[in-house]
């Protein structure tokens, strides 16, 4: 129940914060941040960092997914259709959604939903969300230059955590 209540806030939020009017402007980011969520989800299959844990009625791991998938679109939604412009109004939204996204994971941590292992912690998710809210507003901006950072940062990732890709 906790996953329906979770992603049914997000859809909410999403809905009455995000800018649905333009979505087109951010399809290709949120279909940017779905694959590369589902490439963690293949490429650590063996060796996982973060888990979701489905609870009723998301049995499975796919239904979770979808789930993410659906928050995934609502807080892209919501950060980029909501960018400020200027440098420090830009800083300090993308810090706000660190904290956004960094509270939600150690809710879900309280609620069993979500879990850690292979040396994985709340404060490796925080560290990431340094990297994640910054490149997917370069994808927004310059997609190609989101890529090309981040594929050496998913083999920093991989190394780091010796993650075997069969």
């Amino acid at each position: 129940m906790p996953e329906v209540i979770g992603v049914s806030s997000w859809i909410i939020a999403g809905w009455v914060w995000g800018d649905w009017r333009n979505w087109r402007k951010y399809e290709s980011t949120i279909l940017f941040m779905i694959l590369l969520d589902t490439l963690y989800y293949y490429v650590s299959q063996d060796h996982r960092l973060w888990t979701l844990e489905p609870q009723a009625p998301f049995r499975t791991e796919f239904a979770a997914l979808l789930g993410e998938f659906i928050v995934f679109a609502s807080a892209v939604l919501m950060f980029l259709g909501r960018f400020p412009k200027g440098l420090k109004q830009g800083l300090l939204w993308t810090l706000l959604w660190i904290a956004i996204f960094s509270a939600n994971e150690a809710l879900l941590l309280v609620t069993g939903t979500f879990s850690y292992s292979n040396g994985w912690t709340l404060f490796d998710s925080i560290v990431f969300c340094f990297l994640m809210f910054p490149v997917l507003r370069l994808h927004h901006v310059k997609p190609l230059a989101a890529y090309a950072l981040s594929i050496p940062a998913c083999i920093l990732y991989i190394y780091y955590y010796n993650i075997s890709i069969h």
